[in-house]
C-alpha cells in the first residue's frame, strides 16, 4: 500500500478546517500526554517487573523454618551477656571512670544525680545516672565519642547543649545516662 502524499495533505487541511484551531491544539495536546505517560510509564513497569522477580526469589525463603533456639541456649547467652556487664559492688568504680573521662576532656562536673531503677525481677538493672558539665563543643563531642570504647555498659539516651551568649565558647551540657549492671553475682568467663 503506498501513500499518496497529496491524499494525505488533503485529508489533513479538510480535518484541520473542521475541528478549527482549538481542537488541533486540543489534537496535539492530546498527542503529546499519550507520548508523555508512554515514556514515563517504561521505567516503572520495568521497574515493577524487577520487583517482581526479586519478591519471586524470596518466596521461597518464606517457608523455611524458623531457626529457634532452645531456651537453654537463650538462657546461656543471657548469662553470658550479663557476666560483660560491670557487677553491682563496682558500680563507683564505673562512676569514677565515667568523672575522669570528663575530666581528661576538660568539662568540668557542675552536678550530678543518680537514681537507681526499681525492678527486681531481673538480673540486669539500671542507674540513670544525669550530668551537668561545662566545656567546649570538640571536648564535649570527644567525651562522648568515647564513652562507648571506655564504658560499653553505659548508654546516652538524652543531650542537651545550651549556650548563654552567642559568643560563649563554652557550652552548658546535660547528659542523661543509662548504666546497665548486674544484680546477681555471675560466673565470669
Amino acid at each position: 500500500m503506498t501513500i499518496n502524499p497529496l491524499k494525505l495533505t488533503q485529508s489533513l487541511s479538510r480535518y484541520t478546517a473542521l475541528l478549527g484551531w482549538t481542537g488541533g491544539t486540543g489534537l496535539a495536546m492530546l498527542g503529546a500526554a499519550a507520548i508523555m505517560v508512554l515514556t514515563l510509564s517504561m521505567p516503572i513497569r520495568n521497574e515493577t517487573a524487577s520487583l517482581n522477580n526479586e519478591i519471586k526469589k524470596m518466596e521461597p525463603l518464606l517457608h523455611q523454618p524458623v531457626n529457634t533456639s532452645s531456651a537453654a541456649e537463650i538462657r546461656k547467652q543471657l548469662v553470658a551477656f550479663v557476666a560483660t556487664l560491670p557487677r553491682h559492688d563496682t558500680i563507683n568504680d564505673t562512676l569514677n571512670q565515667l568523672h575522669d573521662l570528663a575530666a581528661s576532656h576538660h568539662l568540668s562536673l557542675k552536678n550530678s544525680d543518680y537514681r537507681p531503677e526499681q525492678n527486681k525481677a531481673d538480673s540486669i538493672r539500671q542507674l540513670r545516672i544525669v550530668i551537668k558539665t561545662e566545656g567546649e563543643y570538640a571536648d564535649i563531642r570527644g567525651f562522648l565519642r568515647e564513652i562507648p570504647q571506655v564504658l560499653p555498659a553505659l548508654a546516652v539516651e538524652q543531650l542537651s547543649l545550651t549556650r548563654q551568649k552567642i559568643s560563649d565558647t563554652k557550652l552548658d551540657t546535660v547528659v542523661e545516662f543509662a548504666l546497665f549492671y548486674s544484680q546477681a553475682d555471675v560466673k565470669r568467663p
